[in-house]
């Protein structure tokens, strides 16, 4: 029977440290999930700066060449239209270049989230993580 006492003991600390293992890796995870979104944001902001920088030049181009089709005397509807189509070109970069910020801020966001949760919850991470005491079942430090 004593036997049975100590296994039982034993099962019971290796499921307590196995929830508080579950955790630590919990919040490992999360962490590393909120640098890789804010990394991701990163890459897609610089996209869309990149196809702003494309279209700016575009709209050059059809200007320039416009100016180009006025001094060959094509038709002035052509010139024209060709005009109009670079300025909507360039009335899309106010809002291309509006997206690349807002984008770039939501990943100093998730950058600020994963500093803020490692500020809050790091100590007790790495506390957890060095005490030789295994920890109670996850659910006596619940307050939900």
């Amino acid at each position: 029977m004593r036997g049975m006492t100590g296994s039982s003991g034993t099962g019971q600390a290796a499921a307590a440290s196995g929830g508080v293992l579950s955790s630590a890796v919990r919040y490992t995870v999360l962490i590393a999930q909120l640098a890789a979104a804010a990394l991701r944001l990163r890459g897609l902001s610089g996209r869309v700066e990149g196809t702003y920088r494309y279209v700016e030049g575009c709209s050059t181009s059809v200007d320039r060449l416009a100016e180009q089709m006025a001094t060959l005397t094509v038709d002035r509807d052509s010139v024209g239209e060709h005009h109009q189509a670079a300025a909507v070109m360039r009335g899309v970069l106010a809002d291309a270049a509006a997206m690349a910020e807002a984008i770039e801020d939501l990943a100093q966001l998730f950058d600020d989230t994963a500093a803020a949760h490692e500020a809050d919850y790091g100590p007790v991470a790495e506390a957890i993580a060095a005490s030789p005491v295994p920890m109670a079942d996850a659910s006596f430090y619940s307050n939900r």
